[in-house]
């Protein structure tokens, strides 16, 4: 699946995820464009980076579990750090364009 695809997915099947504390709800696609600023940036990148960028959000692996990202290597850092890469960042832009989101 194209990231293209998996971000229209994603946006149609799980856009939102729920904030710690009943604070609200959080918009992945936000925390897609920020891992596709990221991935401009360097071919691979640490989660904490785009928490950094957005916020607090549950983690990248639901990103994974789509198709967005891809986890890079083994965990590192005594197993508080992990790697991604985006295999078509040209893609993912395409469909946040589509979705309204200036990447």
């Amino acid at each position: 699946m194209s990231g293209y695809e998996a971000t229209i997915r994603l946006a149609k099947e799980n856009r939102w995820y729920n904030m710690p504390f009943g604070i609200g709800q959080g918009d992945w696609l936000k925390v897609v464009k920020a891992c596709y600023e990221e991935a401009v940036k360097a071919r691979e990148f640490a989660g904490s980076w785009v928490a950094n960028r957005v916020g607090w959000f549950p983690g990248l692996r639901t990103l994974v579990k789509y198709g967005i990202l891809e986890k890079v290597g083994e965990t590192v850092r005594a197993g508080r750090r992990a790697y991604y890469r985006m295999p078509d960042p040209e893609g993912v832009k395409r469909a946040l364009e589509e979705l309204g989101i200036d990447p």
